[in-house]
């Protein structure tokens, strides 16, 4: 997928018999869906119009206008949900979106660098940024203030003071 698209949510499931789709979402906050409106499965360009029907069990119960039986969702099954990146809210000064970090170089404050963020997690705890070393050895580094000193937007940089132990 280009990087204008962002990945919101995967198919896992049909509820019921109206077509209802049971979406695992990538969101901050499952109430969010209800501002994006248009959506694209990641084998068409083709916008579908989304609606929240319910929350259950940590994921989204959603309905797809044309999508009215269940057939039609249980073939939606593993398909991913895309929007456009412009569907986005403007963020407010000091707001990141965690992919815009994937490419960024991470230092250490005297300037060693520690590698490149491969990726962005989040298991539950707090947001962590996957960093692939020069070795191409990995690790995870909590992203919050005791391991992040400065992100700097404009030249793609993260300064970090890592608490000891979690380089390996």
């Amino acid at each position: 997928m280009e990087k204008a698209n962002i990945e919101i949510g995967k198919v896992i499931g049909a509820v019921g018999i109206k077509g209802y789709l049971r979406v695992k979402i990538f969101l901050s906050e499952i109430k969010n869906i209800k501002k994006i409106g248009l959506i694209f499965f990641e084998k068409n360009k083709f916008f579908f119009e989304l609606k929240l029907v319910r929350e259950h069990k940590g994921n989204a119960i959603v309905s797809i206008k044309d999508i009215t039986d269940r057939t039609s969702a249980e073939s939606l099954i593993g398909n991913r949900l895309f929007i456009k990146r412009s569907q986005l809210p403007t963020l407010k000064s000091n707001e990141y979106y965690l992919r815009d970090f994937i490419g960024f170089i991470v230092r250490k404050r005297d300037g060693i660098k520690l590698g490149i963020i491969k990726d962005t997690k989040n298991f539950g705890a707090d947001d962590l940024i996957e960093i692939c070393k020069e070795n191409k050895k990995t690790f995870f580094l909590p992203l919050n203030k005791d391991n992040i000193d400065m992100i700097d937007m404009k030249n793609k940089v993260i300064i970090a003071n890592p608490m000891k132990g979690i380089i390996i």
